[in-house]
């Protein structure tokens, strides 16, 4: 066999720079001797940068790139030409045999690699072809190479528990082949087994195979069992074998954080942001960590620069919007939801808590902008979102000073849900604020029936006693509060209402 190629591995990417590759050989003989029966020539490669096998996740989002620059057809000419290249034998003798057995890398028959090379030139335009090419020449007998290919073709049509079946069945073929464990392991992530993926790469480790790529597989499995601490390790071995990858930094900042060590969260994350300004996940966990220590004022500038940069996404603009919010700074909190919902159509949720947000801070005329796009959407809304967002207009409505239109968006809502104590004892407020009585008791009543506004209830009753100067049946009232639900002020109120029974 000859063959000239270099093979780079860096970050989970092979390049195969400029690869021309002739191989001549034999096909194994059936009585196991040497001689030339067939050859295969004209093997030639010529392919600039293209991803490997499957590459590693990124721990931030599992970012398998299966599908993303990578064409079946590469990976299938990928997988012969590594064979090839590195563990390819054609008859021989009992020795190259031998060798081939205790072997990391399986080895191709001469019809294997003719197969594997047909695989990859209908790849590309039928897959579904490719599949069934490739499967039928599968047998028990047959290489681990077609195994893996075959995984590889299923991962490209997201068929992810057939590749697992395929990388098992290579393994069982071939235990040490190290790119199959890698390959099962990022398959099984996918599938969320990621309790199945350290005993799949321990015989990379004790075989001394395990690489830098390997420890971050370990890592983000650690990191989604919630094991923090062997996570933490794992990201570490990588780092030690790989500093430059930001990656397993990014890994090892999740584990601190996971640790509550924020201030060690906050130096590494500082320093992956000045080497990689434009990922906005390392600035919201900078942002993450910085509330965690209640620095709000440093979170706020972390998702500005976000934002400045251009790469925020909704949710960190909302986010950012909340921050505002609750420094009470509404019109930068404003301007920051406007931009946010304005990219894309936001969930409904968060829509509606924004809104709350500036209701809670008396200011009405903020939330009508954003209650203005909650209803463009109306007709798609839920039970619970659409007696959320009347209660909000009326809530909204009564800080306007709008009492008639108040009273009308309680009522709406009251039609629809008739036990909702919150809505009732807000009606009550409203009639009671009027001079209307009569109403208010009969709502507070109404609210008193409802489960969990009881003792709210009876204290709005109670206040209605005092004004109508019905001390003792205001002292009712609150008694019957204090024995669902005691509180210090209303103890205190009920002494004060005492003292003018006497």
């Amino acid at each position: 066999m000859d063959g000239r190629a270099t093979l780079y591995a860096i970050g989970g990417l092979m390049e195969m720079q400029n690869a021309t590759c002739e191989v001549q050989g034999e096909s194994r003989a059936k009585a196991g001797t040497g001689n030339n029966t067939k050859s295969l020539k004209g093997l030639k490669l010529n392919l600039s940068l293209f991803r490997g096998f499957l590459p590693l996740p990124v721990p931030s989002s599992l970012r398998l790139f299966w599908g993303q620059s990578l064409f079946c057809k590469a990976l299938l000419i990928q997988t012969l030409a590594v064979l090839l290249l590195c563990s390819v034998a054609w008859g021989g003798s009992k020795d190259i045999e031998h060798r081939h057995r205790e072997a990391q890398e399986p080895t191709v028959s001469a019809q294997e690699a003719k197969v594997l090379r047909q695989v990859a030139d209908r790849a590309e335009s039928d897959p579904a072809a490719a599949v069934a090419l490739l499967a039928s020449e599968i047998t028990p007998e047959s290489s681990a190479a077609l195994d893996v290919a075959l995984g590889n073709l299923n991962v490209q049509q997201d068929e992810l528990e057939k590749a697992e079946e395929a990388y098992r069945a290579a393994l069982e073929k071939l235990p040490t082949f190290a790119r199959a464990r890698m390959n099962l392991a990022q398959v099984l992530i996918r599938q969320e087994k990621s309790g199945q993926v350290i005993e799949t790469l321990r015989p990379v480790l004790t075989s001394g195979q395990a690489r830098p790529e390997t420890f971050t597989l370990l890592g983000y499995s650690f990191l989604l069992q919630g094991q923090s601490l062997p996570a933490e390790t794992a990201y570490r071995q990588a780092l030690l074998l790989k500093p430059e990858d930001v990656n397993n930094s990014l890994g090892l900042a999740k584990c601190l954080l996971e640790q509550e060590r924020y201030s060690e969260a906050i130096r590494l994350l500082e320093d992956l942001v000045e080497r990689e300004p434009q990922r906005s996940e390392l600035w919201v966990l900078l942002a993450n960590a910085h509330l965690a220590l209640e620095q709000p004022d440093q979170a706020i500038v972390n998702l500005e620069c976000v934002r400045r940069l251009g790469i925020a996404s909704t949710e960190a603009l909302a986010t950012l919007g909340d921050l505002y919010l609750n420094c009470r700074q509404p019109a930068e909190a404003l301007s920051v939801y406007e931009e946010a919902f304005a990219r894309e159509a936001p969930p409904l949720e968060r829509l509606l808590r924004s809104a709350e947000g500036f209701l809670m801070l008396g200011m009405p005329a903020e939330s009508e902008t954003l209650l203005r796009q909650a209803r463009r959407v109306a007709a798609s809304l839920n039970p619970d979102q659409r007696r959320k967002l009347l209660r909000l207009e009326a809530r909204q409505a009564y800080l306007s000073g709008d009492r008639k239109a108040a009273l009308m968006a309680y009522e709406r809502l009251l039609e629809e849900h008739p036990l909702d104590g919150d809505a009732l004892i807000a009606l009550g407020d409203l009639h009671r604020e009027a001079g209307e009585l009569e109403e208010a008791m009969m709502a507070y009543e109404r609210a008193a029936r409802t489960s969990g506004k009881e003792a709210q209830a009876f204290v709005r009753q109670a206040q209605v006693e005092v004004e109508r100067e019905r001390y003792a049946k205001a002292v009712e009232r609150l008694e019957a509060a204090q024995t669902i639900d005691p509180r210090p002020n209303v103890a205190c109120y009920l002494e004060q209402v005492r003292r003018l029974v006497r």
